[in-house]
């Protein structure tokens, strides 16, 4: 069983690189959370102001847990503060719990 986030976050268009930058520079902190499962950060030319940051977990206490702590803070903390403002939370996605049945 695994449980998914989608976060749809929206940048003015010229700050997108900066935000994929961030990403791929990130603290990595979640990746030791027990339960984390993976992360990846989706972006499309048809929509250079969006991307969508899809986490995966073993379940949504896990996930849960994790955004609310220590961690989650120090990782948002790290973000340029220009940078952090112009960042738009769009929509906050769940996908309900499901079960990988083929690769």
């Amino acid at each position: 069983m695994a449980y998914v986030s989608l976060s749809r976050l929206r940048v003015p268009a010229e700050h997108a690189d900066q935000l994929v930058t961030a990403f791929r520079h990130r603290a990595g902190l979640v990746d030791a959370w027990d339960g984390f499962l993976g992360l990846e950060v989706w972006h499309s030319d048809r929509d250079p102001g969006e991307l969508i940051m899809v986490t995966r977990w073993r379940d949504r206490d896990t996930f849960r847990a994790y955004m609310r702590s220590d961690d989650h803070q120090a990782s948002h903390a790290r973000i340029d503060p220009e940078l952090d403002a112009v960042i738009q939370l769009e929509r906050l996605e769940h996908v309900r719990t499901y079960e990988v049945v083929a690769r």
